[in-house]
């Protein structure tokens, strides 16, 4: 059940946006106009020109390999690009480019309409910025540079200027960077170079003391750079056995220290783990598994514990479990006495080193000491200098190799059309403004419309039923001879086959239509009703009591000299008024021509005077009266009439006009019998579907139905060459 009320819901929004399509595409269309002649008149042109540079910021040049130079380079990350970001906003890039291109004075004249010759640098540099726009390509090292101006040629001399600003300076930093680097190390050479000279003088006036006292050094001692003798070469031995021996005691005791306690399963585990686990241990380790497994299959089996088979492989896995535990009995005694042994070792180490170590101090305490430790520190600053020469000449040969950091890839062209106004993506918005607008106000609208809208909205409201919809194509109008089998005078034809009217007691019914406000179409209604009966064969009589808007002589053609006013003055009987259409079963009662003064003077006695004879000499009897409600007209009619219709037009009046309206009609205790739905628009609502098909019974000969053409005003008053029918006058003026 719940999706019927859905569908439902979904088509009253889509009725409103098909009722209302005319104040959505006006709101459209307006929206959809200001938005193209904003963009093409109003918003200014503004240029875009784009430069593109690579910045090798990464760069590392390597000494050539092979004849070929090998480089280096990573893409640039966020943190590195703000900083270059930074550098290309930084007064010492944009200041050079707006001092060479003039900018603060053409500036100061176009952008801030100024009287002074040139822009403060400060302002310059400012909008500079606001024009300048830097982006990177995440993955890379290339930047964008792109400018914007109302001038397309300043567009792309901004845009380069600043690239090649940008690039003057990075190639100025490292060519300064590159000389004062080789400068320092000069003067670093320098100042070390006389540390070595100075070492060097100090240690060759100790070796001179050495000889002069008689101690010899050793063979290839200058040549090889080693001042020691054998015995220092001995203890430096036997210092470097004294460590691995102390290392591998270490070993041998964290080893035994941290299985000694461990039981047999976790021991074996430890020592397989360490590769080493005696083979045979392994083995019978898996040869206990096996019998293990041996007795549970057997016992599985079915073979009781004390089966004989069972009895054999129980006492083999009993021997080999005693052979297993003497074997882990022994190997834990191994590790025990070799880490004895290790310690034996390092203890005997030790002792021969300290003897070495009391030998070489006694030694050293006279002149090979202070030789020694000379030599050792000319042999230091030599290296020092040494590597302050290979930097140089790094420095030197690589300064020639060294690329530009900042590379050029594309320089700014003119640009051609504008980069904004967007045309495309402005006129996309406001298409979609003015349609979401539209719909907006058109629901809107919907919502403070309190009209009647549908044929529930009327019943609801009324509490009557809707005897009839009138379209509003082809209708409401007047109908004439042809035009009255034309497919909206169905809806006349329902009104008539609805209502009860048979004469009744020698008396023909008396019927009047009522409207809460002018314009609702009750005259041609009820003008049209006449045509319908009286084509059907009844005698008709069709009475104008609107004294001041009467309209039926103009429908009619006829005279408006005498009629109801006369009536009402007593110049005569009504029948002395009635005037004859040529229509023969169609009679009309004008309402004549009332005075000003005489308007108000509507008796209700000699109304129903009237009523009452017209009724006892013809079939029907038809009264136009006028708008209900602010004339009491109306409301004298509607009390002695047989039959009330209200005429109430779709979308016209609040609901609150055709409410009032109807408690107008029951004050007086008019018989209101229903109401007639003028003037809808039948395809604004589904429930109007099938008062949308009246034509399709009127072509029954199969011949293709034609598009009926706008007629001249012959046709429509029926006073063409061939036409018979009643001759009418223009369309209701009450109604339009």
């Amino acid at each position: 059940m719940a999706q019927p009320e859905t569908s439902l819901h979904f088509n009253e929004y889509f009725r409103i946006i098909r009722n209302r399509l005319w104040v959505i595409f006006t709101i459209f269309a307006l929206t959809l106009v200001t938005g193209i002649y904003v963009t093409e008149q109003v918003l200014p042109r503004a240029y875009t020109a784009t430069a593109q540079i690579k910045i090798q910021n990464a760069q590392t040049t390597m000494a050539p390999t092979l004849g070929s130079d090998q480089s280096f380079e990573r893409p640039i990350d966020s943190q590195e690009f703000q900083t270059e970001y930074e550098r290309i906003n930084s007064p010492a890039v944009l200041d050079p480019v707006i001092t060479e291109l003039g900018l603060d004075k053409v500036w100061a004249k176009r952008v801030y309409k100024s009287t002074t010759d040139k822009l403060p640098m400060q302002d310059a540099r400012s909008y500079m910025k606001s024009v300048l726009a830097v982006n990177f390509h995440h993955g890379t090292s290339l930047v964008e540079v792109a400018a914007r101006s109302e001038v397309p040629a300043e567009a792309a001399a901004i845009a380069n200027g600043v690239v090649e600003s940008y690039k003057r300076l990075r190639d100025g930093e490292q060519s300064g960077r590159s000389s004062t680097g080789a400068d320092t190390l000069r003067e670093q050479i320098a100042d070390q170079q006389k540390v070595v000279d100075q070492d060097k003088a100090t240690r060759d006036k100790l070796r001179d003391g050495l000889r002069d006292k008689g101690i010899v050094l050793n063979q290839g001692t200058e040549e090889d750079g080693s001042l020691e003798n054998t015995r220092q070469q001995e203890l430096t031995s036997r210092q470097h056995d004294l460590l691995d021996a102390q290392q591998e005691a270490d070993h041998r005791r964290v080893l035994y220290e941290s299985t000694k306690d461990l039981p047999d399963a976790e021991f074996v585990a430890t020592l397989e783990g360490m590769q080493q686990a005696p083979a045979n241990l392994t083995s019978l380790q898996t040869d206990i598994l096996n019998q293990e497994s041996t007795i549970k299959n057997l016992l599985q089996q079915g073979f009781g514990s004390d089966a004989q088979r069972v009895l054999a492989v129980q006492a083999q896995l009993a021997q080999e479990r005693t052979q297993y535990a003497t074997l882990i009995a022994g190997a834990r005694r191994a590790l025990m006495i070799a880490s004895l042994m290790a310690d034996a070792g390092v203890k005997d180490l030790q002792q021969k080193v300290n003897d070495l170590e009391t030998q070489v101090a006694r030694d050293q305490t006279g002149a090979i000491g202070p030789f020694v430790d000379a030599d050792r520190e000319y042999k230091r600053q030599q290296t020092l200098l040494d590597t302050l020469n290979i930097r140089l000449k790094e420095t030197l040969s690589g300064a020639p190799l060294l690329e530009s950091p900042v590379k050029i890839i594309s320089s700014a062209d003119v640009p051609d059309f504008p980069s904004s106004p967007n045309v495309n993506l402005n006129i996309a918005l406001s298409a979609g403004a003015g349609l979401f607008c539209g719909i907006i106000v058109a629901f809107l609208i919907e919502y403070l419309d309190t009209s009647v809208k549908t044929m529930a909205d009327a019943e609801q409201l009324l509490g009557l039923p809707v005897l009839t919809i009138i379209p509003n194509k082809g209708g409401p109008m007047p109908l004439t001879q042809q035009t009255a089998r034309l497919p909206h005078a169905e809806g006349y034809r329902i009104l008539r086959a609805k209502l009860n009217l048979r004469v009744q007691n020698g008396l023909g019914p008396c019927v009047t239509m009522l409207s809460g406000g002018p314009g609702e179409g009750k005259s041609t209604t009820i003008y049209n009703l006449a045509i319908v009966c009286a084509q059907a064969g009844q005698s008709v009589i069709l009475v104008d009591c609107d004294l001041r808007r009467p309209t039926l002589h103009d429908l009619l053609d006829v005279p408006n000299d005498k009629g109801v006013s006369s009536f009402l003055r007593g110049e005569g009987d009504c029948l002395e008024f009635i005037q004859q259409t040529s229509l023969p079963k169609l009679h009309v009662l004008t309402a004549g021509e009332t005075p000003i003064a005489e308007i108000g003077n509507f008796s209700a006695d000699k109304i129903r005077q009237m009523m009452d004879e017209l009724k006892q000499r013809y079939d029907l009897v038809l009264i136009d009266s006028p708008p209900v409600l602010g004339i009491s007209d109306g409301s004298v009619i509607a009390r002695e009439v047989d039959y009330v219709i209200l005429v109430v037009q779709h979308r016209r009046y609040p609901r609150e006009i055709s409410l009032r309206a109807k408690r107008a009609v029951e004050e007086v205790h008019g018989n209101c019998v229903g109401m007639v739905l003028n003037a809808v628009a039948v395809k604004s609502d589904d429930s109007y579907y099938y008062y949308s098909s009246y034509g399709s019974y009127y072509q029954k000969d199969g011949t293709k139905k034609r598009r009926r053409k706008k007629k001249g005003p012959e046709a429509v008053n029926g006073t063409g060459p061939d036409d018979h029918a009643l001759r009418v006058g223009p369309n209701d003026t009450e109604e339009f």
